[in-house]
């Protein structure tokens, strides 16, 4: 690792760590909707409100906030290879460029395929119109590193079980074996142990419920933090956003994680909503419980003392 690369990743850890005293989605701003779930087949998604106007969307938010997925689609993001001086493309961090004149939000867990190896993003952040960064990444293909990269595209979401690697872990060697235990768990093993491999040849998504939830959201007044997503009897997790204009923008990744998250051992959801509560309540209730909670099974990402994202995961 670079002596650039360590600085970076820890003044990067650092920041995070000193904004986990700035949590700012509590039951004080938000209240989860038990009566209202959002179900489709094996997954329910019970929606998280907010109590006021949809949240503090602050200077952040000037311009307008898009996706990741939507820039991309654009063209309105590049990415390529970091070279901080090493004489070599850094596989722990790529460059993104964002073209538009709206802020582009990146999601921990966005993935982008190809380059010299696949990668998922190490972190949520928000990228300024027209910013420039280098952005932490996890390698989610440690087969592959090849001399000529490949163009860039987009990969989608990675499941919950990945995804918990990548937001509580933060350890290269567990989400390569996270990757291995799934691949080898769907008969999807490949010389390149690439995680992309695991939806290879069948469709990512249920399109009828991704619609389904997309029509849900456009029918109503889109005043939402986030969600707790649940398939049978587990919890798959849950994400909330500081405002109503970046769980928008999440709306689509948020989705298509949790449908990556069914597994074909999941029935209907029917965890009883007493057992959510109890789930919930460790880390909503106060600023302090939440900060001791999401050390050891969550996450809260921030930028300019303002937390953007809470990831929370069950025991």
């Amino acid at each position: 690792m670079g002596v650039l690369k360590k600085i970076f990743l820890i003044v990067f850890t650092a920041v995070l760590l000193q904004q986990l005293v700035d949590a700012q989605i509590t039951y004080f701003n938000v209240s989860v909707q038990y009566d209202s779930p959002w179900v489709c087949k094996n997954l329910k998604l019970i929606p998280v409100r907010f109590k006021g106007n949809g949240g503090d969307t602050n200077q952040l938010m000037k311009g307008g906030i898009i996706s990741f997925e939507e820039a991309f689609r654009r063209g309105k993001i590049t990415v390529k290879e970091s070279d901080l001086g090493g004489g070599g493309a850094d596989v722990g961090l790529i460059t993104v460029k964002n073209h538009s004149k709206e802020n582009v939000l990146v999601h921990s867990g966005d993935i982008v395929a190809g380059g010299k190896q696949d990668r998922a993003f190490a972190g949520t952040t928000i990228l300024g119109a027209d910013e420039e960064q280098y952005v932490p990444v996890f390698c989610i293909e440690k087969g592959r590193w090849t001399k000529k990269p490949h163009s860039f595209r987009y990969g989608g979401q990675a499941d919950a079980s990945l995804k918990r690697q990548i937001d509580i872990v933060r350890k290269q060697n567990k989400v390569w074996k996270e990757i291995d235990r799934q691949l080898a768990e769907t008969d999807k093993k490949n010389p390149s142990s690439a995680y992309m491999n695991r939806f290879a040849g069948e469709e990512e998504i249920d399109s009828t419920c991704f619609h389904l939830f997309t029509r849900k959201l456009a029918e109503s007044d889109s005043m939402y933090s986030g969600f707790i997503a649940i398939t049978g009897k587990r919890i798959i997790n849950c994400e909330l956003f500081s405002s109503a204009d970046l769980f928008v923008a999440s709306f689509n990744s948020l989705v298509k994680s949790y449908q990556r998250s069914v597994t074909a051992n999941d029935g209907y959801a029917e965890l009883p909503d007493a057992t959510v509560k109890i789930f919930m309540d460790k880390f909503m209730e106060t600023e302090e419980k939440q900060q001791q909670y999401l050390k050891d099974h969550g996450r809260l990402y921030s930028i300019q003392n303002h937390v953007i994202h809470l990831v929370a995961y069950d025991d």
